[in-house]
C-alpha cells in the first residue's frame, strides 16, 4: 500500500469503528467512564482486526512484531 492507501484504510477502519461505538452509547450503562469505555473500545476494535485465519495471523503478526521491535522509532 502507499501512503494515501494507508491514510484511507487507516482513516475508514477508525471512521467505521467509531461510528458503531456511537450507536451504542445510548445503551450504554450510565455509570460506566473512562475505565469500561477504554475496554469497550478495544474490544470492538479487536472483533473487527482479528478476523480471519488464526495460522495466517500467527505468521503476519510475527512478522509485525519483529518489524516493531527492530525499528526503533515505532
Amino acid at each position: 500500500m502507499d501512503i494515501p492507501e494507508k491514510l484511507k484504510f487507516i482513516n475508514d477502519l477508525v471512521d467505521n469503528v467509531k461510528m458503531d461505538i456511537v450507536k451504542k452509547v445510548k445503551d450504554m450503562p450510565e455509570d460506566w467512564d473512562g475505565i469500561e469505555l477504554r475496554w469497550y473500545i478495544s474490544e470492538r476494535f479487536n472483533e473487527i482486526v482479528f478476523g480471519g485465519s488464526e495460522d495466517k495471523r500467527k505468521k503476519r503478526y510475527q512478522g509485525y512484531r519483529n518489524f516493531i521491535i527492530t525499528t526503533g522509532n515505532f
